[in-house]
């Protein structure tokens, strides 16, 4: 349950362990799918920053605050960790915070519908179309930026050639973005600027538009494979063996290239529950940081979370380049480890927070364990991390004298400096970077 909660999702609060602990896999993965009943929904905070509601549009880095929010306290945690899919998929740069949040909220949208029709809104999307220079692409002086992330990112990854790229920008002219007075953009079609002249894709000719370079290249044999085994590296993080994408590309094609099929196949697949005692997927800081409050009980109140996770190696709305995010032991650095560490530090106050004199001096090491387990969510550890944690809470609370000349540590000093460091290591140990 807890890793289908942190591969589909953000993370289970206490209160989602223990309902759906007591449910089988398909009435969890069903919930996961469509919503509906589950366990009352985890009070959070409304997000803030300095006491003030967020704003997205005008002030910096709350549109990153915004999204964090959605998946800390988002009713639908598989829609949220697909929109995240999405906007790594469909890495867009260097356009206007509008813009961008109104492309996260139509990722958001069409997260698990139909992939022709999320790719038709990706295409006439106005920060899409400004940042691949598909607007203003015309017959006299057609574009190519599109039409090669079109099929190196967006569908195919191989299987053509710099002919069908060519012809694809072709076909693809016509597209003009019209700024209104308060700042959106409207996507206009203008036939005169369109290419209406005979074009060949993937050996294909006809007087192609838009519309028909979508469709081509969702019907190239090459897409359902390249699809799906993104898809599955996303929730498995394995590499997919031949078996299961054939029979996931031909789940996608039957469901007519619709996404929810596909995912829940792969959310019941045996191979996103190997190794339960030894997950080996690392977390992106988003996750790790959404699941971090998630598990702690907090929300957003502070403004640093966005300066952490672009420390982190991944902020929202700002990709890297047009082929997002690196993944797996790229997150990991000497540098990105020191930031998630300094994470632990602001996530343990507030709320969490061990104040001087709180901790129960009577507590033996292995109900100190537990107490600090308890604070921040359960997390799972590893048998060799639960011997660690007990040896250190042993040793921090043990009675030995004072060395000679030494300072010897008062009792409630003590349990309280045990909590401290139980809590910082569950929180960002080893153990708290995997899923």
């Amino acid at each position: 349950m807890r890793r289908l909660f942190w591969r589909a999702g953000f993370g289970p609060t206490t209160p989602e362990v223990r309902y759906w602990a007591k449910r089988s896999k398909g009435e969890t993965i069903d919930w996961f799918m469509r919503g509906g009943p589950g366990p009352p929904r985890p009070r959070f905070p409304k997000p803030t920053v300095d006491g003030k509601p967020l704003d997205p549009i005008n002030e910096y880095a709350h549109d990153v605050l915004w999204w964090l929010d959605k998946m800390v306290r988002g009713p639908r945690p598989l829609t949220e960790k697909m929109t995240l899919f999405w906007h790594d998929h469909f890495a867009t740069l260097d356009q206007d915070r509008p813009l961008l949040i109104a492309q996260n909220k139509m990722l958001r949208r069409d997260a698990l519908g139909s992939f022709r029709r999320l790719l038709t809104d990706v295409t006439k999307d106005p920060a899409m179309l400004q940042f691949l220079s598909l607007v203003d692409s015309t017959k006299k002086e057609p574009n190519e930026n599109y039409a090669r992330e079109l099929m190196e990112l967006f569908t195919l990854g191989k299987g053509y050639t710099e002919k069908d790229i060519r012809e694809a920008a072709r076909a693809l002219t016509g597209f003009r973005a019209k700024r209104r007075g308060d700042g959106t953009v409207a996507v206009l079609y203008d036939r005169k600027a369109h290419d209406a002249t005979t074009k060949t894709i993937f050996g294909h000719r006809a007087n192609h538009d838009y519309r028909d370079v979508l469709d081509l290249c969702i019907a190239h044999p090459q897409h359902a494979p390249f699809l799906v085994s993104k898809l599955w590296e996303y929730f498995v993080g394995t590499p997919i063996e031949p078996s299961a994408r054939t029979r996931l590309a031909r789940v996608y094609r039957r469901a007519d290239h619709r996404i929810a099929p596909v995912v829940r196949e792969i959310l019941e697949h045996p191979a996103l529950y190997r190794s339960l005692d030894a997950p080996d997927m690392i977390k992106s800081p988003v996750v790790f940081v959404a699941g971090a409050l998630r598990g702690c009980g907090q929300g957003i109140t502070r403004a640093n979370w966005a300066p952490i996770l672009d420390g982190m190696g991944q902020l929202p709305f700002r990709p890297p380049s047009v082929a997002g995010w690196e993944s797996g032991s790229a997150w990991l650095s000497t540098n990105t480890m020191h930031v998630r560490f300094d994470a632990g530090n602001w996530l343990l106050l507030d709320r969490r927070r061990v104040r001087n004199g709180a901790t129960p001096i009577r507590d033996t090491p292995r109900a100190a364990v537990a107490r600090a387990r308890s604070a921040v969510g359960r997390p799972w550890t590893s048998s060799a991390t639960d011997a660690q944690l007990l040896k250190l809470a042993t040793r921090l609370l043990s009675d030995d004298p004072a060395p000679a000349g030494g300072y010897r540590m008062p009792p409630q000093q003590r349990a309280d400096m045990c909590q401290r460091a139980l809590r910082q290591l569950l929180l960002c140990g080893p153990d708290a970077q995997v899923h």
